[in-house]
């Protein structure tokens, strides 16, 4: 009796633990090291780089999706195209952030959904304070927001490109209903 409860909680922890993500931590090597990443265009992993728009928004790629480098600016541009918000919470220490980023980023519902959104990137150690704001407590947090900054959906942990797209169809169609109620 007290083996099979054994397998089966240790099957349960492994797959909350998988499920969760990367936990909340300091970056390797302390603040130092995780200012300086900061700091510098994103080159090292495959699919991730760092540039700017003529004005002068940065914007970052991960995968296949251009996100806009930091929550208030995203949140501007979201209100002036009003479209709705994916803000992706990362960090660069974070490994199921990178497998996020490399497997369901690439596929093409994913890139194609996004376009429907303004998409953001919060690094957790360059702005620990937006994600204090959203009590974000793990890594990777997706976290869906109207174009005034309502939260709608959030999605914790790894994911694999179809849940993504079904929550990305919930916050839309969420919006759409909004929509709808405020202009009647």
């Amino acid at each position: 009796m007290k083996t099979a409860c054994f397998g089966r909680c240790a099957i349960v922890a492994a797959l909350v633990a998988i499920s969760i993500g990367c936990e909340i931590h300091d970056a390797p090597g302390g603040p130092e090291t995780s200012a300086n990443a900061s700091a510098e265009p994103a080159s090292g992993a495959a699919g991730e780089s760092e540039t700017a728009d003529p004005s002068g928004v940065a914007r970052v790629a991960r995968g296949r999706i251009t996100f806009i480098l930091g929550f208030q600016p995203g949140l501007k541009l979201a209100r002036q195209r009003q479209k709705p918000l994916l803000v992706f919470f990362t960090a660069e220490w974070c490994h199921y952030c990178h497998q996020l980023a490399g497997e369901a980023f690439v596929q093409d519902a994913v890139v194609e959904m996004s376009r429907q959104f303004v998409c953001v990137l919060v690094d957790a150690d360059a702005d620990p304070e937006v994600c204090r704001e959203f009590r974000v407590r793990g890594y990777p947090t997706i976290q869906f927001l109207s174009p005034r900054g309502v939260p709608l959906n959030r999605v914790t942990g790894k994911q694999p490109g179809h849940a993504l797209v079904h929550e990305m169809q919930a916050a839309l169609q969420v919006v759409a209903r909004q929509d709808k109620t405020l202009t009647r």
